[in-house]
């Protein structure tokens, strides 16, 4: 049976560290492996997800500016 790669999905946040989860079974890593350390799927590349954005709006209407 052939397996799908999958690829990780790196969370960049303000405050911490980016985190990068799997986009086959949500796994959360600190940093991108070759292959999913939960799952062994193996990783054909990152997708970046610019969830930072909400956190610099949020701070912005927080502090009025």
């Amino acid at each position: 049976m052939r397996r799908k790669s999958a690829y990780w999905i790196q969370h960049t946040s303000v405050f911490h560290e980016d985190e990068y989860e799997c986009s086959a079974c949500g796994y959360i890593s600190d940093r991108p492996y070759t292959s999913c350390p939960n799952c062994s799927h193996p990783m054909k590349g990152t997708k970046y997800d610019p969830s930072w954005v909400d956190e610099i709006v949020a701070m912005d209407a927080f502090f009025d500016d």
